[in-house]
């Protein structure tokens, strides 16, 4: 009876993504991830929480993290280097594992796990489903475009500019059937060292994105680029989803240099 009930509540919770299985399943070159628009809520206030599991993967992925960075940030286009750049992702991983219906309603902290656990499993099924994965919170469609070297621009034309995701074996276009390629590509998204490699690929892609349009490109930039696709800075303001994730994440910065610095105070001592 237990498991039918989270079961039922898990399923409820998946209606807050804008996905659904019986939707027909969206074209790599389709635009950013649709996500639900958080409440308007006044007040600055946001609960910084981590879980004590998911804060000790990110101290395991610091080295994983840095690496990434290294590979997939372009200083000359983005102005970090790329300690900063990686706080960038630190910043964003944070805050997708914690989003803000749990900060509304603290009693879904409980069921959250379960909830991300459905869509992984529903896109693993072969239907075709095109849910967010964590830890990164990418949909399979995004990660085939990053995968596919495109980067979708403002003005409804793509962008083709290959990069390699590290670890990945898949060739989209070894894949016929979607349904199969978004099956495989989740199994590939759902490992903490790929999502990571992942997400890297996925703000290079912003850096680019912002570099074409003549966009400033900042944390912002590249935070409201993963959560709306979006890069301009009156389109992010104009948005309140990327308005309000841009806002939380703000609260994570602090934490994200954090975990780097710790790790610069451990190599320090190694030397």
């Amino acid at each position: 009876m237990r498991r039918f009930l989270v079961l039922v509540i898990a399923l409820c919770l998946i209606s807050v993504d804008h996905a659904v299985l019986a939707s027909p399943p969206p074209t790599r070159a389709t635009m950013p991830q649709a996500r639900a628009a958080p409440p308007t809520r006044p007040g600055p206030t946001i609960e910084t929480y981590v879980r004590p599991a998911f804060a000790a993967r990110m101290r395991r992925l610091r080295s994983a993290i840095l690496a990434a960075a290294a590979r997939h940030n372009h200083p000359q286009l983005s102005g970090m280097s790329d300690r900063e750049f990686a706080v960038v992702m630190a910043t964003i991983l944070y805050n997708e594992n914690f989003g803000w219906a749990e900060e509304l309603v603290p009693p879904l902290r409980i069921v959250t796990p379960w909830y991300q656990v459905a869509q992984q499993q529903a896109n693993l099924s072969g239907t075709g489903a095109n849910f967010s994965v964590w830890p990164a919170n990418l949909r399979p469609s995004v990660a085939a475009e990053i995968l596919a070297g495109e980067v979708p621009l403002a003005d409804g034309s793509v962008l083709r500019a290959p990069s390699r995701v590290e670890g990945s074996r898949i060739d989209p276009a070894q894949f016929a059937d979607q349904r199969e390629l978004f099956a495989a590509i989740t199994a590939e998204i759902s490992n903490d060292e790929l999502a990571i490699n992942y997400l890297a690929a996925n703000l290079e892609r912003g850096i680019l994105r912002a570099a074409i349009e003549g966009q400033p490109i900042s944390w912002r930039t590249l935070a409201a680029w993963h959560n709306q696709g979006i890069v301009d800075p009156v389109a992010i303001r104009a948005n309140p989803t990327a308005r309000d994730y841009v806002r939380r994440a703000s609260a994570y910065l602090p934490l994200a240099r954090t975990l780097f610095a710790a790790a610069s105070r451990a190599e320090a001592r190694a030397v």
